[in-house]
């Protein structure tokens, strides 16, 4: 592969000029970041109201702005086939670094949700909520909106932020999910379908939860 065809933005997000895709994207972020919040953090049925309508304004305004993220056709078997390497790369980065450092706090969370939660709503948070948001904020969003023509740094910025999102106690925690932001990235960008980022993002999470019940519940 051309390394110089691989950050040409050749199926931008949208063709509007850059300024307007630019306000859209920061406004469409802050919109799933709180529908995000209010579905899966919902502590009563106002909050998950109000989450299903923030969700329903980010479609809309989705589909207005003429954002061209999700594509209408079937996936390529070699690109699940992406999305199961990229998986395995990501787990191996994670527990080879937290065999030194030891579990990250944000995962810790997750176990401690794990055990709060029913099964079936884990799952839900976490194996599908979860990475259609946070794929959509950051390698949709940030990525080929905000950083529109500028594949490199948007890539950059997208997986630095990944990794602060995720609230890391050292620097060794902030690596592993930095690597993971740049893979989840990296495999879009090859792609060029964010589902194939969602799919490899909802593995990730999913074997995590596979191994808390096996080994740590």
């Amino acid at each position: 592969m051309n390394i110089n065809k691989f950050w040409e933005d050749y199926d931008p997000i949208s063709k509007q000029q850059y300024k307007h895709v630019l306000w859209q994207s920061i406004l469409l972020t802050v919109i799933c970041m709180g529908t995000y919040t209010s579905i899966g953090l919902a502590s009563n049925w106002f909050v998950l109201v109000l989450g299903i309508v923030l969700l329903f304004l980010l479609m809309y305004l989705m589909l207005k702005f003429q954002f061209n993220l999700i594509k209408h056709k079937s996936i390529e078997k070699k690109y699940l086939l992406y999305a199961l390497i990229a998986a395995s790369i990501s787990l191996a980065i994670y527990w080879s670094i937290s065999a030194i450092i030891g579990q990250p706090h944000n995962q810790m969370d997750v176990y401690d949700d794990l055990n709060t939660y029913p099964l079936y709503v884990s799952i839900i948070i976490f194996v599908i909520l979860g990475p259609i948001f946070e794929e959509l904020i950051f390698r949709g969003f940030i990525l080929k909106g905000m950083f529109k023509g500028h594949l490199l740094l948007g890539l950059i910025v997208s997986s630095i932020l990944f990794g602060l999102i995720h609230g890391p106690a050292s620097f060794g925690e902030f690596t592993i999910y930095l690597a993971l932001g740049l893979i989840f990235g990296g495999l879009y960008l090859i792609t060029n379908r964010i589902e194939i980022a969602m799919i490899c993002h909802g593995l990730n999470n999913l074997v995590h939860i596979v191994i808390f019940l096996a080994f740590y519940n």
